[in-house]
């Protein structure tokens, strides 16, 4: 009966390894499979605070679309808006609202959708890390099922397509946000069972 045991549980963690291979193979395509196309247009930029070159990207973008909104969300509550604005002109500053209250991903969300109401935008420009951008786009759409979403997944500069990234610090980062996104997902598949 010991052995039945000993094999029972060594199946079940072995199911389970293998289960967790199979779902971080798929959230890393999912992940990477994000592409920015400049053709489609967006009614506002929403760049999340967190990450290198997000704020830059987002910046860069407004310089292209020139005359539309832009929202950083999760601004640090220490950062003087004519400190994080000093490399725009002042004609694209007035375009920009800093969002001081996220603190996280789920309150960007609930930010971007605060802001959003009040621009009256229906479609955004969502500037973010790649990784990040599975489990915001699970939290902007929990706050607006409506609100349609283009993707800019920001990637780092020393980024490429081969497999040497595996063994660096991004592929820790992949594994530390696909638990997150795999909590996130479960929350809010449990809140609409029960």
């Amino acid at each position: 009966m010991k052995k039945v045991i000993q094999h029972l549980t060594a199946y079940f963690c072995l199911i389970l390894i293998t289960l967790w291979i199979i779902g971080f193979t798929i959230f890393c395509l999912y992940a990477l499979s994000f592409k920015y196309a400049p053709q489609e247009t967006a009614e506002a930029i929403v760049v999340l605070t967190g990450g290198n070159d997000r704020i830059a990207t987002a910046f860069s973008l407004l310089r292209q679309k020139k005359d539309i909104p832009l929202l950083i969300s999760g601004v640090n509550k220490a950062v003087k808006k004519e400190e994080l604005l000093s490399e725009l002109p002042p004609p694209l500053q007035k375009y920009i609202t800093l969002g001081y209250m996220a603190e996280n991903t789920k309150e960007n969300a609930q930010e971007v959708n605060a802001w959003i109401q009040k621009q009256h935008v229906s479609s955004i420009l969502l500037v973010t890390s790649f990784y990040h951008v599975p489990r915001s786009l699970l939290e902007i759409r929990n706050q607006n099922k409506f609100l349609k979403i283009s993707v800019f997944p920001v990637f780092p500069k020393t980024f490429d397509d081969s497999v040497d990234w595996v063994r660096t610090r991004y592929a820790w980062q992949l594994i530390l946000e696909y638990h997150k996104f795999l909590i996130v997902h479960t929350k809010y598949i449990l809140e609409r069972i029960f």
